[in-house]
């Protein structure tokens, strides 16, 4: 997976790296300004300084691990796992256990590296408090130092393991840093019906019932692909449109580079408007070949054939992106494409393009 480099389209020169990291960190001790970056992953949202991006993850939406950092020096690492609903009255997950389950494996690897370890438990970490939550705290120091918590969600019935990491002399105000940062994560989305994917310069809203499928993660492109049944939903985007698309029309340009379910689909195109962008609406179905041949076998799974396609690919000249969300569904699905466009972001609230579209 390659880390991108952002392509915002501002003219304004952006500072350098060092720059932005003092001016995040306020100095070597002092707090750190607000937190810019916005991260969604299977459910969980935080804001992070704008050095620090998605570095790792691996699992789905059951369990999983999930890193952030700025690829040097600070960053974030979540572990997650689901109990199963035991019904109303039912005794929450001992965080306490849970906590001397997770000291006795740091030990453990610390042993094997021969490393001292030096572990704390705090009775709760308070940026990381909700009603919802119960929570245990804890700090450690070995070849790194972390703060962090274990806490069970009454609402998602998630066990979680947070911790931010830094030099183990906490250089560049990591206190600071771990409360901000910690203090932001959510471990489930605010709207139960929607989940946020919100990574590098991407940020979509998907309908909650979509599962993950698969990704592409590159310097210029991007591509989320979800899954409900034999349904199948993708979100691409490519930076730097004006080099990328040059001079061909956007249906053409399109047809040649998608990736997801429209390289998979014949389909027709119309004029259309998305966040008052000029934009192309895609009708059809699946293509002649292998992708009518998985039709039949979604009949022989007894499920549903995904034989309606929809799609809508805008350029946006503010953030010189093109976006396309696209879907290949079963007639009796509804067509989640017009709302999951309109929860996806291609420019800043307020800004304006050349054409004259804004986000709303």
């Amino acid at each position: 997976m390659a880390k991108t480099a952002q392509a915002t389209g501002e003219e304004t020169p952006s500072p350098s790296l060092p720059q932005r990291r003092e001016r995040e960190r306020g100095g070597s001790e002092g707090p750190p300004a607000r937190l810019p970056r916005l991260i969604g992953w299977q459910g969980f949202t935080l804001n992070v300084p704008e050095t620090w991006d998605l570095t790792g993850f691996s699992g789905n939406d059951g369990a999983g691990y999930l890193r952030i950092d700025d690829g040097e020096e600070q960053g974030l690492e979540i572990k997650w796992s689901t109990e199963r609903s035991s019904g109303k009255g039912a005794t929450p997950p001992d965080v306490e256990a849970r906590r001397v389950t997770y000291f006795r494996a740091l030990k453990d690897t610390a042993r094997k590296k021969k490393l001292e370890l030096a572990v704390k438990e705090l009775d709760t970490y308070r940026p990381v408090v909700r009603p919802e939550r119960t929570v245990s705290g804890f700090s450690w120091v070995g070849d790194r130092k972390a703060y962090g918590a274990v806490w069970y969600c009454s609402v998602c019935r998630r066990v979680v393991i947070a911790q931010a990491l830094g030099e183990r002399t906490g250089k560049g105000g990591l206190k600071a840093v771990a409360e901000k940062v910690l203090g932001s994560l959510s471990c489930h989305d605010a709207d139960p019906d929607w989940r946020v994917w919100s990574l590098y310069d991407l940020y979509v809203e998907v309908p909650r019932d979509y599962a993950l499928l698969s990704q592409q993660l590159m310097n210029v492109y991007l591509r989320l692909t979800f899954a409900k049944s034999a349904a199948r939903l993708s979100v691409e985007q490519w930076a730097v449109a004006n080099v990328a698309r040059r001079d061909a029309y956007l249906d053409a340009w399109v047809g040649a580079n998608a990736k997801g379910e429209a390289a998979q689909a014949r389909y027709t195109p119309e004029e259309a408007t998305v966040h008052g962008h000029p934009a192309i609406r895609l009708e059809g179905g699946p293509a002649v070949g292998l992708p009518m041949a998985e039709v039949v076998k979604q009949v022989g799974r007894l499920q549903r054939p995904a034989t309606r396609f929809t799609g809508l690919a805008w350029e946006c000249t503010v953030s010189n992106k093109i976006h396309l969300v696209e879907a290949m569904r079963p007639p009796a699905y509804a067509d989640p494409v017009p709302a999951v466009a309109a929860r996806t972001l291609c420019h800043r609230p307020g800004e304006e393009d050349e054409e004259g579209g804004s986000t709303p």
